[in-house]
């Protein structure tokens, strides 16, 4: 009992804690890795498979409190059934695989009660991802000698990236991850809440801007900017593809074109990243964003699902999501006709899809429908929020005063052209 009250307290404290510390994750590398120690790693992520596909199979009977002290479980071989061992695989990473195989059914489970088609766990031909719950115990950090340990595996591996964590950070949880270009840890860490929003609030500038989510632009702000980008597969896919089509399934050669296409996917995945990163990093500058919360999903349904898939335009919402807890971020209801209202006069009025420039048949106010759309935006998350009686609260000191958006229409007079970039 005594320890039981022990780790409540101790989890109630850093509950208390982490309300003013701010997570971040850094992405470490494992170099210089010899064929043992690429053979001791691929070990683990092997015992990682057996184990879960081992409980995955029978769930009603093996996921209970002790299926983490698992030491041999029974895999289905093209001959016959056999018995392996565990190894390498420490209790910790044991117990962090089963708490996902809970919060995996838990996921099944809502999206039933939402009235969703859902079937059952699958098995997995291949496991990339391994937690690390404990700092200390099942991965410890040498900053002296760039080093990490990971628990199962006697040699400290050389990395690099170390030199991202900042000193004044608390080391939490990890993942170790197996990839196509090798294998990484990613290291969960908090910082100090005041210092973030106030490394942010120094490159802020006084103005709020709304955003405007498109196809052709993906993002049209407020102030006129258009901010484009469009990542494609490369030729270089489509032509292992074709190779690909032509070898026997589980053969060697099958297995190395498998191997380099998924290392294309991986550096195509890492320039979208980029190009998003550079966004919302443009966007933290703003002191107030406002945002239609249109439902990106269902573009891919359409006629530009190529076009919003080659973007990855749907993680530009769910980093502003995310982005929500240190600056203020307004999401707008995506029913609301900023498209169709005047920026002018208020006019209401239907405009066709092809129609890129809006003009209103009252005033005669013209401007490009996606920039009066970013305008009209703005306008209702400043209307939203001061309803709300949060406009003090949301707005940061030092944001200024937020003038009123329809002066950002005089830089049309002006002759003033949007950004591209």
């Amino acid at each position: 009992m005594k320890k039981a009250e022990k780790i409540k307290k101790t989890l109630k404290e850093t509950k208390g804690k982490r309300k003013n510390q701010v997570g971040k994750v850094y992405q470490i590398k494992l170099q210089n890795l010899s064929k043992q120690d690429e053979e001791n790693l691929n070990r683990l992520f092997l015992e990682a498979k057996w184990l879960y596909n081992y409980i995955v199979a029978d769930i009603k009977n093996r996921l209970n409190s002790t299926a983490w002290k698992l030491k041999e479980v029974k895999i289905k071989t093209p001959k016959e059934i056999e018995k392996r061992e565990i190894k390498t695989l420490s209790s910790q990473m044991r117990q962090g695989i089963v708490d996902r195989i809970k919060h995996s059914l838990k996921a099944l489970r809502k999206a039933k009660e939402k009235g969703l088609k859902v079937g059952k766990l699958q098995f997995k031909s291949e496991v990339r991802s391994i937690p690390l719950k404990q700092y200390g115990i099942t991965y410890k950090i040498s900053r002296d000698r760039n080093r990490v340990k990971i628990q199962g595996i006697k040699k400290k591996f050389r990395v690099l990236g170390l030199h991202q964590i900042p000193q004044n950070t608390e080391i939490a949880n990890g993942i170790l991850v197996k990839k196509s270009s090798g294998y990484y840890l990613y290291v969960t860490c908090y910082l100090p809440k005041n210092e973030v929003v106030e490394e942010i609030r120094r490159n802020r500038i006084p103005k709020a801007v709304g955003i405007d989510l498109g196809i052709k632009d993906q993002l049209t702000l407020s102030t006129g900017e258009k901010i484009s980008w469009y990542i494609p597969e490369t030729g270089r896919i489509k032509k292992l593809q074709k190779r690909l089509l032509k070898k026997q399934k589980g053969s060697n050669n099958y297995r190395k074109i498998k191997f380099l296409i998924q290392k294309e996917w991986e550096y195509i995945q890492n320039k979208r990243k980029d190009t998003l990163n550079k966004v919302v990093s443009h966007l933290k500058k703003f002191c107030l964003i406002a945002v239609q919360d249109d439902p990106i999903k269902s573009w891919h349904e359409g006629l530009f699902g190529r076009q919003v898939q080659n973007t990855g335009i749907g993680g530009i919402t769910a980093r502003l999501r995310n982005l929500a807890t240190l600056i203020p971020v307004v999401f707008v209801d995506r029913y609301t006709p900023t498209t169709q209202t005047c920026s002018k006069c208020g006019n209401r009025q239907k405009i066709p899809l092809s129609e890129r420039v809006f003009k209103c048949e009252v005033c005669g106010f013209e401007l490009d429908r996606d920039w009066k759309s970013a305008i009209e935006i703005l306008k209702e998350g400043l209307r939203k929020i001061k309803g709300e009686g949060k406009l003090l609260k949301t707005l940061p000191v030092d944001c200024g005063e937020v003038k009123p958006v329809e002066r950002a229409t005089a830089l049309v007079e002006a002759g003033s052209l949007p950004l591209k970039w």
